[in-house]
């Protein structure tokens, strides 16, 4: 692929390895977004967004847990396309899901912050279930690496 350039336009509507670089651009905009909020919040002292999210420290976590993301993200889609891995299609759009998703259960904490709190058996079944895309998108991921580097 060096030196050729990438029709992305193609990219969005076919599932392509690209799929987790736009991923990794939306979660990179997103965690942007959400220091502008948090520093709005904590310096700005602004508030009417303290009111929006009023346990901060969770709309952080998510900030870092984005930025994390796009981190994993970027270096998942370079390997793969260095090592020559073929990814199937269904785990790039669990993983790019995951990505998306996983950070996101911090800002409904940052909004509300009892929510995610189960005592029932469920209740925490079905917290646990959202780490699901994330972990095996990646996990696939790093064993097709590790396989085509051994």
């Amino acid at each position: 692929m060096s030196g050729e350039a990438v029709n992305f336009a193609n990219s969005i509507t076919e599932v392509t390895p690209e799929w987790m670089l736009i991923t990794a651009a939306i979660a990179l905009l997103i965690s942007l977004v959400e220091a502008w909020l948090a520093t709005l919040i904590i310096y700005g002292k602004i508030g009417f967004l303290k009111k929006i999210f009023p346990a901060t420290h969770n709309l952080i976590r998510s900030h870092v847990d984005y930025t994390i993301m796009t981190a994993l993200l970027g270096f998942t889609y370079f390997a793969i396309i260095h090592l020559g891995v073929d990814m199937p299609k269904s785990i790039i759009v669990i993983l790019c899901i995951g990505v998306l998703y996983n950070p996101f259960g911090f800002v409904i904490k940052a909004i509300n912050p009892k929510a995610g709190n189960s005592d029932t058996l469920s209740g925490k079944v079905m917290v646990c279930a959202g780490f699901l895309p994330a972990t095996i998108g990646f996990g696939y991921s790093m064993i097709a690496i590790l396989a085509a580097l051994i």
